[in-house]
């Protein structure tokens, strides 16, 4: 409030008695009629920030395992944005990183053997890798392969780019579909505490795993094949570690309880997964 405007004590908005720095019926913020060049740079830092804070608070909350949801099953939400939004920005932020990172180290390269087809994980960007005579030899041995891989394989070979440009278009709504799957997994092994906070947990847990995605695939933009191998392997060291630590703050019991629900847990919701994945690859290779 600027000196020269007097203080107020109804809201512009909707005339509501005001007792504080927001409006008590509709939340707006009190404000004046003409405001000042600095009230206008704190409105546009406020929403660059996240809300009053939001992001920053969500960000170092979301670093600290099952913390975020405590917060949030314990009605403390106001600070945070909610797990729904955390889940769709962090995997947002990940799709694009993992579709701009370079493809680095030679195993990643297709390959042609005297077996039939090899293609390394980077799948439709190994394809892009090959040579037009490479790519009419294995589409050639196509007959070789499982006749259920065969559809996906000469969709990569005839058009990598549009594979991936698919998979990544098909993944981010599998992977949130398969939210409640794993929140109802976890719900059967713990079934003293009610299906929402399942849900809570599972957006939580699968956003920090995005975050830690994506700054392995942040790694690879330096081109230096041992330092993403380094940063894949504390991946996984780093993503076990918080699984198990974020299940004990949420759920509690002992270590031996949480390791060995944690491990049928992850096998389950793997062999879950399967189908779901299947069906994204066949999408994919229409």
């Amino acid at each position: 409030m600027s000196e020269q405007t007097p203080a107020l004590n109804r809201c512009l908005n909707c005339d509501g008695p005001l007792s504080g720095p927001f409006c008590s019926s509709c939340g707006q913020r009190v404000v004046p009629v003409n405001p000042t060049v600095t009230e206008l740079t704190g409105d546009a830092w406020q929403e660059l920030s996240g809300y009053d804070g939001r992001i920053l608070a969500t960000v170092r909350g979301l670093l600290r395992p099952g913390f975020l949801t405590k917060e949030y099953v314990g009605g403390r939400r106001a600070h945070y944005l909610p797990p729904l939004r955390v889940y769709l920005t962090v995997s947002v932020l990940y799709f694009l990183i993992a579709a701009s990172a370079p493809d680095i180290g030679s195993r990643r390269r297709a390959t042609l053997n005297a077996s039939g087809i090899q293609i390394g994980v980077a799948g439709s960007r190994s394809a892009e890798m090959l040579t037009a005579e490479d790519r009419d030899q294995m589409l050639a041995r196509l007959d070789d392969a499982p006749s259920l891989l065969r559809p996906m394989l000469r969709s990569i070979l005839e058009d990598p780019a549009g594979f991936r440009s698919r998979l990544l278009t098909t993944m981010p709504r599998v992977l949130f579909g398969m939210l409640p799957m794993f929140a109802a997994i976890v719900a059967v092994f713990y079934r003293g505490r009610h299906f929402p906070l399942s849900l809570v947990f599972a957006a939580h847990l699968h956003a920090f795993a995005f975050v830690a995605l994506g700054l392995a695939e942040l790694v690879k933009f330096t081109q230096w094949v041992p330092a993403a191998v380094v940063a894949s392997a504390l991946l996984w060291i780093v993503l076990v570690a918080y699984v198990l630590l974020a299940f004990r703050r949420v759920y509690g019991g002992s270590w031996v309880a949480i390791v060995s629900k944690g491990v049928v847990i992850g096998f389950v919701y793997l062999l879950a997964s399967i189908p779901a994945f299947m069906l994204m690859l066949a999408w994919a290779a229409m």
